[in-house]
């Protein structure tokens, strides 16, 4: 599990068995949920930091995170 910061004008979303960042409004384009770079909906994980996408991403309101799960190796 990993704390994920959400970017203002984004939101995440389950696709598969991943969990991708999405820009509010644009439909059919992805990016990484750690480093928002641009990705592939097909991709297992991001090319430019190298950390696997989060089968789920869920939001801790005891401390106001996010956590990834399901990206460990």
């Amino acid at each position: 599990m990993e704390n994920v910061d959400i970017k203002e004008g984004y939101n995440f979303r389950l696709t598969g068995n991943k969990t991708l960042a999405v820009q509010s409004g644009v439909d059919g384009v992805y990016y990484c949920p750690f480093c928002y770079s641009q990705t592939a909906e097909a991709e297992t994980r991001c090319k430019v930091c190298n950390k696997n996408f989060p089968q789920l991403i869920y939001y801790h309101s005891d401390d106001d995170t996010w956590i990834a799960s399901g990206n460990e190796e």
